[in-house]
């Protein structure tokens, strides 16, 4: 499970943070990046859901990402917005959000 801190530190994610957005502890997010247990298949579920992988990524078992989100439409700019969306702290989303909205409508008027 050496994925789980590596994607969590790609993501910009702090143990508690990642723990809260899967419902789980920061304990066991620490025990299971030391490799000390393993995450039960709802949370395997949840980490990958999380991260945008395949839970086979997330175990090792393959070297593809896996991808399993329906992210194939998008282009490169817009999974790199995405990416960096996902980054933000949840104020900040708040606040890229706002302006994503004034952008759009003051351009109608």
């Amino acid at each position: 499970m050496i994925r789980i801190r590596t994607l969590r530190k790609e993501y910009g994610l702090s143990q508690r943070e990642l723990a809260l957005k899967i419902g789980s502890s920061q304990k066991s997010i620490d025990l299971w990046e030391k490799e000390k247990a393993e995450p039960t298949a709802k949370f395997i579920c949840a980490l990958a859901d999380c991260f945008g992988c395949s839970a086979d990524y997330l175990l090792g078992r393959e070297d593809d990402f896996g991808n399993v989100n329906v992210q194939s439409d998008l282009t490169e700019r817009e999974k790199t917005l995405l990416s960096d969306y996902r980054r933000l702290q949840d104020r900040d989303k708040d606040q890229a959000q706002s302006f994503l909205e004034f952008l759009l409508y003051s351009k109608q008027n």
